[in-house]
């Protein structure tokens, strides 16, 4: 199938790319290895509520997200932080501070962060977004016009003169192509770390909050664990309550223990922090990233102990440099490996193609296309 442009992944950048660029009529075609669009973005429902297993906050002065919510109509509402805060030390001793807040100003999606996925898809015809296709080649056509062929684990073939790489730079770095890229992008691609990839959260549900009957709010931070972070997830709707805490232990360690045995550490914990109540969930669930095949890498088992400075640069050397583009969130120059980055990376994308397009076929190129690094902020332009 002979294209535009092919969009490898359909996570957040991927989608926001292969969005932007169909509505101003460009031949796009997404390809995305799971069943489902999103990426490391996931929204499961519980109840009458929807909960992220993936990120879970987005923040003010993060124009890429404004815009996007604006755009489809999307609310947010604030992150819970009234309360104390709990401070768990590696014997075991609870502080409660009533000073730190440290979700404040953190806002979340209503519906999940999901919801922006399924707006943007939802604006997309069936044929564009192919799930269930993994790629594992990009072939270089000599004498075809800077034609790439993608090829897929069925066999199927898409040709383009664009392609954009929506994917984990790791998982991008096991893609063959052909001819082979120089070994300094490979060795960049493989070495960044994905931001989320060695994660696990851990849910669990209760029919009321009641640890903000206890003046808490659901904050806690332990040395001690397993549950290194943890966070009021409760809905707007209420029901059910729910605390979110991130997994302290690394993947490896994670290897040793049962999904069951590590339920059954996080509640004992949640029961030292909040009390007895916490002893009576009415289910307990687990997202282990590290287990995602097109999410992480044997290298991610090992989580960074801080956010990583992104911004990376992939620039490949020729025949690669005018035919292929890395956008994933982790190549953002500011909020990298965030949402604010993904939306920026693939309306960057798009801004650039859409104007390359218009400057092939000596159109005016509008403000939007201008200044393809920051046109994306100016919603004046998504029509």
């Amino acid at each position: 199938m002979d294209v535009d442009v092919v969009i490898v992944g359909g996570g957040l950048s991927g989608l926001a790319a292969t969005w932007q660029l169909h509505r101003h009529g460009i031949n796009v075609r997404l390809l995305e290895a799971r069943e489902r669009t999103g990426g490391r973005v996931l929204s499961i429902p519980f109840g009458d509520s929807w909960f992220d297993y993936g990120p879970s906050w987005v923040w003010r002065g993060q124009p890429h997200v404004a815009g996007i919510l604006k755009h489809f109509g999307i609310g947010v509402y604030e992150q819970v932080c009234d309360g104390d805060l709990l401070q768990q030390t590696a014997e075991g001793v609870i502080h409660r501070n009533d000073i730190f807040k440290s979700m404040q100003g953190a806002l979340r999606v209503r519906g999940g962060i999901a919801a922006i996925c399924s707006a943007m898809q939802a604006e997309l015809p069936d044929e564009i977004v192919h799930c269930d296709t993994v790629v594992t080649a990009l072939n270089c056509l000599s004498g075809d016009d800077g034609v790439v062929s993608v090829v897929t684990k069925a066999g199927n073939e898409f040709r383009a003169s664009n392609i954009a790489m929506a994917v984990p730079l790791p998982i991008a770095a096991t893609i063959e192509f052909k001819p082979p890229l120089d070994s300094k992008s490979v060795g960049l691609l493989a070495s960044t770390p994905t931001w989320m990839a060695g994660q696990a959260k851990v849910f669990a549900f209760y029919e009321r909050p009641f640890w903000r009957e206890q003046g808490l709010s659901g904050d806690a931070f332990s040395s001690r664990g397993p549950l290194a972070e943890i966070h009021d997830a409760t809905t707007e709707v209420g029901a059910p309550a729910a605390l979110m805490g991130f997994v302290g232990i690394d993947a490896l360690g994670r290897d040793t223990l049962t999904k069951s045995k590590l339920i059954e550490a996080a509640k004992q914990q949640l029961v030292e922090l909040f009390g007895q109540e916490a002893n009576s969930p009415i289910e307990m669930q687990i997202m282990d990233w590290s287990t995602e095949p097109f999410t992480a890498v044997d290298s991610d088992r090992i989580a960074p102990s801080h956010h990583p400075q992104y911004g990376i640069k992939v620039r490949p050397k020729l025949p690669w440099s005018d035919r292929v583009s890395f956008i994933v969130s982790e190549t953002a120059t500011e909020n990298g490996g965030l949402v604010e980055g993904a939306l920026h990376q693939g309306l960057g994308y798009a801004c650039r193609i859409i104007q390359a397009f218009k400057r092939e076929a000596d159109l005016p190129v509008d403000k939007c296309e201008s200044d393809p690094h920051t046109a994306s902020m100016s919603w004046d332009w998504i029509k």
